[in-house]
């Protein structure tokens, strides 16, 4: 048997791991991830929402396309997603790529549409957007909105008054590519303990119900209530006068409990 140990301060360590690339994070952009746009053509994707725009690098990390401007701005108030950036999912023009732009919120200005990267928009359906969700229903059932059948590539969009609608999609969708990735866990929490307050970052189970985060003291009395709006969200917690002691979160719909935990504040 063969024993790696590596103290957390060093630089260099004698396990299999390689090195390959920092990216910072800065205030508005999220974290970077992989998609498919056809073919086993694998980019990295990082979106920034402040600026609204977002980049492609290759999996080198060198840069592929930069500063690919979005087809509406945050300014309007849209919580929205970037999602299926493909070479022909959408059209038949392989010499393209295209993205999705899917708004969440508020509900009353829903928004699907579809742009290439040289700002072309080539499809928009107001009032609607992309289903997705995990756990629905007190199961397991995964939705998604878009899924490769026998019959060709199917897109299911839908508003909040009941109606889905069904398109036939030209290209077929990489396998690799979800709209949404079922984490281990829907909320993390830190720093934890906390001297102060704490952060919540929180991936949304899905988007046909509405979800909140309610924060409960040690006797589980309500403390805050937080609608949980779009995939990701950070919600800071740090009310005035907070004590010492044991808290407890719960992110959960109308009809499910997703996720608890609890929280150590220390003063």
């Amino acid at each position: 048997m063969v024993m790696i140990a590596c103290s957390v301060k060093q630089s260099v360590c004698e396990a299999q791991i390689t090195y390959e690339h920092t990216y910072t994070i800065a205030p508005g952009i999220e974290t970077p991830w992989v998609t498919d746009l056809g073919n086993n053509n694998y980019k990295w994707v990082m979106n920034s929402f402040y600026n609204d725009n977002f980049s492609l690098y290759n999996l080198d990390h060198s840069p592929y396309m930069l500063n690919i401007p979005l087809g509406f701005s945050t300014d309007s108030g849209h919580v929205y997603s970037i999602g299926y950036i493909t070479n022909s999912l959408f059209d038949c023009d392989s010499t393209n790529i295209e993205y999705a732009l899917m708004s969440y919120s508020p509900r009353d200005t829903l928004q699907f549409a579809v742009y290439r990267t040289d700002g072309t928009l080539i499809f928009q359906r107001d009032s609607v957007t992309i289903p997705w969700a995990y756990g629905y229903n007190n199961g397991s059932i995964e939705i998604h909105g878009i899924n490769n059948t026998n019959a060709g590539t199917k897109m299911t969009l839908f508003n909040f008054w009941g109606d889905y609608f069904i398109y036939s999609l030209c290209g077929t969708l990489p396998t690799a590519i979800k709209e949404i990735n079922q984490p281990g866990s829907f909320v993390k929490v830190s720093p934890v303990p906390s001297s102060n307050g704490v952060n919540f970052s929180i991936l949304s189970p899905g988007n046909i119900e509405k979800y909140e985060l309610i924060i409960f003291d040690s006797a589980f009395k309500t403390l805050q209530k937080v609608p949980v709006r779009g995939i990701k969200n950070e919600i800071n917690f740090n009310p005035e006068n907070i004590s010492s002691g044991t808290y407890y979160y719960s992110l959960q719909s109308n009809t499910k409990v997703f996720q608890t935990g609890k929280f150590i504040i220390t003063k």
